[in-house]
């Protein structure tokens, strides 16, 4: 059976052709491995055969609608487990967890009470002093609990009783709350592999019932990227979610969640930061040690102080400042550790899946020789309760920690354990907030999906050219239910992080006739940025409409309006701004161009001379004043301002293109050519852009007005843009 004949059935199914999707299957009835499956695909087609009758013969039936939809979820649930059977036969991983699930009776009642009375066990040892018990009893528990996680990741369809089991057991406080969570996880992995409705059910049952944090989490992460299930085909999921978004908190955090997967498809590109901007400033200044009275200069640096007594203070304050940002990346909720761990994951510990999933617990029998390298240090028992990492990496610095604890130097042992281990980022992070327990949950997620070489059989939340399809917000089940105070919120995330592919989709699934300003404003800043200016006017005149007070709205009306050479409107607009807002620069400053641009020169420059004074070293004033006085004529003081602006270690190119305007409208043409071939050089650079894409004539056209107010003639623009090119 080709997979690609499955994938066809259920396409078929997405569309409610049920006699497709049956063709489509057929071939599975010779196939000896389906046979589990045989007599459900022949009952499904003898039904829907007699529907067909019954239809023929002119018969009234008002369940017809109804029947034909319950064969559809038959068949959806036939094709599900077609699928599974044929990752069973050919994915290695999968077909050895297969042969390792005859060692375990997989009734829920069973795992329940084997859960139960590891419980019990766990509370007996107290009153034992044999320690090898204790190993023994751990050591069983997570080889029964991989048994239990690979059980649920290869189950097919769940039945009614399966479901009302498994929410029993997942929400009783008398199974321990690791294994809640464990089990969630694989229930999770199972559900956004192949969509069960009773599965996803039964997640949102959890997550509306546990009072545990961590396994509470782990359902909202499992339904929320179960989401892409058919809603067509089970409305009831619309019902289920809808019910749950009753509740604002949920949908706070449903919006996090999302926010947080977009955290975890920029761990690479943060990573590069981090190599880039942060660990050659510690390395530089590897003179400092991390206390827990914070960063400290170690004692052989008094050369160096008596040499350059103010170097300390500067390192110092440069180190720290390293540190500052390595916080506040990760208080916002980047991932700052996905390159340190990425490289330890190859530990024979992550050959199967439940462990990428396990929660961190210090008896778990991989840490038995950290544990008794370690003696009586404190560092697990740190780790578990104040690490700021996500499990998977816990279990990946624990494991390394064996290998190297022999050959650490006496004061590294006597830090293990104490607060300052994880250095200043580690501090001031509540790891057992709901927000935190999320992240580093999905991080564990990312972090398999990224680096396991067992993953290929599940379905990736990340995948997507431009994280596009981690967008599980932009699901049709949500449009009536999330507000649009939501989606602006999220909106801005993803314009914030450059993901314009995930904003457009976002913003084409809810877009509605009823739209409010904020929701307005922020899809004309899509179009803005995708050079559709004009119609992006066409919105913000809406949203300006609707809230006439919107600074923010109107001042992006004004950009637009500058953007399509429309000044006197723009002028209009930053005028008022100005009036409203009279210590915005930036206000002021393009007040001041408009004016420029309307004829209105002398009063601008009038203006822009004040702004300077007032602001001697502020760049863009400056700016603003050469390119007035340029369009005054008053080249010599333009002269003068653009020579103080190429004086700045980065010159624009606009500063070159400009001041090669004063030099050649006052004669001195090659001057003006070696400055317009600087222009050329730095947009090439910028924009990274062949020479021939920079067309000297267009940007001598654009500003054709000025020179030729100032003498030049249309064959000089010409000519120059030849010479230059």
């Amino acid at each position: 059976m080709d997979r690609k004949t499955i994938n066809q059935a259920a396409a078929f199914l997405k569309k409610q052709r049920l006699a497709k999707a049956v063709e489509c299957m057929k071939p599975i009835l010779q196939d000896s491995a389906y046979a589990s499956i045989h007599d459900r695909l022949n009952n499904i087609q003898r039904e829907y055969q007699f529907m067909q009758e019954y239809m023929v013969r002119g018969v009234a039936d008002p369940a017809r609608d109804r029947l034909y939809t319950k064969l559809l979820k038959r068949m959806h649930q036939l094709v599900s487990d077609a699928d599974m059977i044929w990752l069973i036969n050919n994915d290695t991983y999968m077909a050895e967890a297969r042969s390792r699930l005859s060692y375990i009776d997989a009734n829920p009642d069973i795992i329940r009470r084997k859960l139960e009375g590891f419980v019990s066990d766990v509370a007996l040892l107290q009153f034992s002093q044999k320690e090898d018990e204790a190993d023994k009893l751990y050591h069983d528990h997570a080889d029964y609990m991989t048994l239990v996680f690979d059980y649920l990741l290869l189950s097919k369809q769940w039945s009614e009783g399966e479901a009302t089991d498994y929410e029993a057991l997942l929400i009783s406080p008398t199974i321990d709350t690791n294994d809640a969570a464990h089990i969630v996880s694989a229930i999770s992995l199972s559900c956004y592999t192949h969509f069960d409705i009773r599965k996803f059910r039964t997640l949102m049952a959890i997550y509306e019932k546990t009072t545990e944090t961590i396994v509470r989490q782990r359902a909202l992460v499992g339904w929320a990227l179960s989401l892409r299930g058919n809603p067509t085909l089970y409305p009831e999921m619309r019902q289920i979610v809808e019910k749950a978004c009753e509740n604002e908190d949920t949908l706070q955090q449903l919006v996090e969640t999302q926010m947080q997967m977009y955290f975890c498809l920029n761990a690479e590109s943060d990573n590069d930061a981090i190599q880039r901007d942060i660990l050659p400033t510690l390395m530089k200044h590897n003179s400092f040690e991390i206390t827990r009275w914070g960063i400290t200069e170690k004692e052989e640096n008094t050369l160096e102080d008596i040499l350059h007594p103010d170097a300390e203070e500067k390192a110092m304050e440069e180190m720290e400042k390293t540190f500052q940002r390595m916080q506040e990346m990760q208080k916002s909720g980047s991932d700052v550790y996905f390159g340190g761990f990425s490289q330890m994951k190859r530990f024979p510990f992550f050959y199967n899946w439940a462990n990428w999933f396990c929660p961190f617990y210090i008896k778990h029998p991989a840490l038995a020789v950290t544990m008794k390298k370690l003696k009586n240090t404190a560092l697990l028992t740190n780790l578990l309760d104040n690490g700021p990492f996500c499990d998977s990496d816990k279990y990946s610095f624990a494991i390394a920690m064996s290998s190297v604890i022999d050959r650490l130097p006496d004061e590294i042992k006597s830090m293990l354990g104490s607060e300052e281990m994880f250095g200043p980022v580690g501090q001031q992070t509540d790891v057992h907030s709901e927000a935190v327990v999320r992240q580093m949950y999905l991080q564990d997620l990312y972090r398999f999906f990224r680096l396991s070489d067992r993953r290929k059989p599940f379905r990736n939340p990340f995948w997507g050219q431009n994280g596009i399809k981690a967008l599980f917000m932009a699901n049709p089940v949500l449009v009536d239910t999330i507000s649009e105070k939501y989606i602006v919120r999220l909106g801005k995330f993803l314009l914030k992080h450059k993901r314009i592919d995930a904003l457009n989709l976002l913003l084409d699934v809810f877009d509605t006739e009823q739209r409010n300003a904020e929701f307005l404003t922020l899809k004309a800043a899509v179009l803005m940025r995708e050079g559709q200016v004009e119609q992006a006017i066409q919105l913000l005149e809406k949203a300006h409409a609707i809230t006439p007070d919107n600074v923010k709205t109107y001042a992006m009306l004004g950009r637009c309006q500058m953007l399509t050479g429309k000044f006197e409107e723009a002028m209009e607009v930053y005028h008022h701004l100005s009036e409203i807002m009279p210590d915005n620069r930036g206000y002021l400053l393009n007040k001041c161009i408009t004016m420029v641009n309307c004829g209105h020169g002398e009063e601008a420059t009038a203006e822009l001379y004040k702004l300077n004074f007032e602001n001697p070293d502020d760049i863009d004033v400056s700016r603003v004043l050469a390119w007035g006085l340029l369009s005054c004529g008053k080249i010599s003081q333009a002269e003068r301002e653009y020579q103080r602006l190429l004086s700045q270690d980065k010159p624009s190119a606009e500063d070159c293109l400009n001041a090669g305007y004063c030099k050649w409208i006052s004669g001195q043409v090659e001057q003006a050519l070696t400055l317009f071939r600087q222009y050329v050089g730095l947009m090439r650079e910028t924009r990274g852009n062949n020479q021939e894409d920079i067309d000297m004539a267009e940007v001598f056209h654009r500003d054709s007005v000025m020179l030729m107010t100032n003498g030049l003639t249309s064959s000089a623009l010409l000519i120059m843009a030849d010479m230059v090119a």
